[in-house]
């Protein structure tokens, strides 16, 4: 009985399901979205970066190396921030969905997975974009991420086939 439930599982797909998942719920929920409740809940000193002035710091402090980026997002890091949030949070949210839906399943078309794949893809490119402009160090980690995003796609479309 075991081994038929151990057999219906797809294990080509898992570990980009694990993948996407623990990479945005690190850092969307857990750095960004968790980090700044906490400390606005229990404001004190081992929680200071993780505010929302401790990652105003940081970013601003990133986006302030450059010119450019200093005046296109700095001014605007009010209203960028909560967006930066809400978009490092999508994939993992709808790696949930792909999860819950049973897409780790042989037989099962990865339409959430590959979705999640697309939003990981279009955040990464989206943070490798003030962060090349601004000439911060993230940004070349972010090329990395950005490169395995596309492998990442091109491998969930072959599975689907």
């Amino acid at each position: 009985m075991m081994m038929n439930q151990i057999k219906r599982l797809n294990f080509q797909i898992i570990p980009a399901q694990i993948f996407i998942f623990a990479f945005w719920i690190k850092n969307g929920f857990i750095d960004k979205f968790f980090g700044v409740t906490i400390a606005a809940f229990f404001p004190t000193e081992a929680n200071k970066g993780d505010s929302w002035a401790g990652w105003e710091s940081y970013i601003t402090g990133n986006w302030n190396k450059s010119d450019l980026a200093h005046i296109i997002f700095t001014p605007a890091y009010n209203y960028l921030f909560p967006v930066i949030v809400l978009l490092q949070c999508l994939p993992a949210i709808i790696i949930a969905i792909a999860i819950i839906k049973g897409e780790f399943l042989h037989g099962k078309d990865q339409v959430f997975t590959q979705r999640a794949a697309t939003a990981s893809l279009f955040v990464t490119s989206v943070l490798l974009f003030s962060q090349t402009i601004a000439g911060a160090p993230d940004g070349q980690y972010l090329w990395q991420l950005l490169g395995l995003g596309m492998i990442l796609i091109m491998y969930i479309k072959s599975i689907n086939k």
